[in-house]
């Protein structure tokens, strides 16, 4: 199950920020046993479709490079065994 940082902070009562510093964390925990994999699946603009791929950081993009809209589905995150 996938779930984004805004969905974490308010399941965890913590701001969205904290989630995020604790995602970056949890990536280099998860990379470094060998008891799953951590997965992203990438932020996206609503009103065009384009897909942020190559994006590493974990926070939500501001604004689509290729239209410029502010409409942008959040990066989702887990862990597969």
């Amino acid at each position: 199950m996938r779930r984004s940082a805004r969905d974490l902070a308010h399941s965890l009562g913590i701001p969205e920020r904290q989630v995020e510093e604790h995602l970056a964390h949890i990536v280099k925990s998860v990379a470094g046993s060998r008891q799953g994999r951590f997965r992203m699946e990438p932020a996206s603009c609503q009103d065009c479709g384009f897909v942020f791929r190559g994006r590493t950081r974990l926070t939500r993009p501001s604004r689509c490079p290729k239209c410029r809209s502010e409409a942008i589905l959040e990066p989702r995150f887990g862990i597969d065994p």
